[in-house]
């Protein structure tokens, strides 16, 4: 990381902006699949069972929530420092152009 360029860590940036809007839609697929596999556990066996199930998957999904969070806040850190900006600095629109305008060259 320390051979980063500043269109490499632009890059880091863009991309992690982009993991991050869908970070939503895979917790919502993932909170729907892990609703419809506790209902199924819970129909066939006992309702305990499903209940365990929901519990166990969802804390298992809060987990990787918080991972994906922490990576994402990481590679922008990272982006920011290969810039030479400061890791405090706002990510504003008129930020975000210009890190677009350093990506594309």
């Amino acid at each position: 990381m320390a051979g980063m360029s500043k269109r490499e860590g632009a890059q880091r940036i863009l991309d992690a902006r982009a993991s991050s809007a869908k970070l939503r839609g895979r917790t919502v697929f993932g909170g729907v699949a892990i609703a419809i596999i506790a209902i199924g556990v819970g129909v066939l066996t006992s309702w305990h069972f499903g209940l365990a199930t929901a519990l166990l998957c969802g804390l298992l999904l809060q987990y990787a929530i918080e991972r994906m969070g922490t990576i994402i806040e990481a590679n922008i850190a990272n982006g920011l420092k290969a810039m030479g900006w400061k890791e405090a600095s706002e990510l504003d629109e008129e930020a975000m152009e210009k890190i677009q305008r350093i990506a594309n060259g």
